[in-house]
């Protein structure tokens, strides 16, 4: 999974399904224990509320500091769902919210946001 600030993208479009990107930087990598992405998209009043919970590993000062630093953030995600696909959850207008907790060894991280439509496959 990779976040990208929302204020560095240039731009985002979406035709047809498919997000196409320009970002300033790459973002951040963040390496999910595998298994542990779990995108979900709800529809309420005309919005799809948007959850995508993950654990992350390595529990330090660095990365709790890294993570801290997203908390601060509007951003957007990109990360491959339980059927292999490509997919990008908030933009510009609608950036997703970054959180997190220490359970047992673990981050277990949350982003959130809504939108106006579901989340878009990335353009390869």
């Amino acid at each position: 999974m990779r976040v990208l600030n929302a204020k560095n993208i240039v731009s985002l479009g979406v035709l047809q399904g498919k997000a196409y990107i320009l970002s300033l930087d790459d973002g951040t990598e963040l390496k999910a224990v595998p298994g542990s992405i779990t995108p979900t998209d709800t529809m309420e009043e005309g919005k799809y509320m948007k959850v995508i919970a993950f654990k992350l590993g390595q529990v330090s000062p660095q990365r709790t500091a890294m993570l801290e630093a997203l908390r601060m953030l509007p951003l957007v995600a990109i990360y491959v769902d339980e059927q292999g696909n490509t997919k990008v959850a908030g933009d510009i207008d609608f950036p997703l919210v970054f959180s997190y907790t220490i359970t047992g060894g673990l981050y277990e991280c949350q982003l959130e946001g809504d939108n106006i439509a579901p989340n878009p496959y990335l353009a390869e």
